[in-house]
């Protein structure tokens, strides 16, 4: 490889990889039992973690405190705060209009450390 492709594909990797090392893309995850009306919203957090993990990460802790039939989502993690923020609300007045019970997740249980 020539030095400037080095370089090039040296700064595509450091792009490509700060953003997910650095652990700034802010995120939230929801998550339902069916045939309930029990739904959890978790509080924002920053990760690097794939959503696939954190969803089945949800999903596993909330059947280990006996909660069963768990779909669990997380929102596309972000660097604009504001936005998942927003998001997180609008998940909250979605689930509180369709008669929700809303349980809160706490920050010390999810996501995993």
């Amino acid at each position: 490889m020539t030095p400037r492709l080095t370089t090039a594909f040296s700064l595509c990797l450091i792009m490509v990889a700060s953003p997910a090392c650095a652990g700034s893309a802010w995120t939230f995850c929801v998550a339902s039992a069916l045939g309930t009306k029990d739904v959890w919203i978790t509080g924002l957090f920053q990760t690097a973690t794939d959503r696939a993990r954190l969803e089945e990460g949800l999903k596993d802790l909330l059947e280990h405190q006996g909660r069963s039939r768990i779909v669990a989502q997380c929102h596309q993690p972000s660097d604009d705060k504001v936005a998942v923020v927003n998001a997180q609300t609008m998940a909250e007045e979605f689930n509180s209009k369709l008669g929700a019970v809303l349980h809160s997740v706490p920050p010390h249980e999810f996501p995993p450390r």
